[in-house]
């Protein structure tokens, strides 16, 4: 899985294709709305990596599917996953949206 931000700018995958190809081409699904969108890429290679650069238009907490074709054939699937948290090793799904309490009130009277 690849982790993309929202950001507006060119962001690259690096990814190792089934083959190589002088043009391919990017279908991009969003999984939650199921809806597709042909980005267009830019190729370079580094090695053995084909290195996929575009501007993504992608929603914060978003999975997408996406497929790399040369023609018709698939050449490549992958998952991306678009978050703005910076320290990807303490990521949490429910950054700001979860509070824990300090204190408690579990005072028992008897009668």
């Amino acid at each position: 899985m690849e982790i993309l931000t929202t950001s507006a700018n060119v962001q690259s995958l690096k990814i190792v294709t089934r083959k190589d190809s002088v043009s391919p081409t990017m279908t991009l699904t969003d999984k939650s709305t199921r809806t597709s969108s042909e980005i267009t890429v830019t190729k370079t290679t580094e090695g053995d990596y084909m290195v996929l650069s575009a501007a993504f238009n992608l929603k914060e907490g978003n999975q997408y599917s996406y497929r790399i074709k040369d023609g018709l054939e698939e050449i490549y699937r992958g998952l991306i996953f678009c978050t703005d948290q910076a320290n990807l090793d303490n990521y949490s799904v429910n950054k700001d949206e979860y509070v824990s309490q300090g204190t408690y009130n579990n005072d028992f009277v008897i009668i």
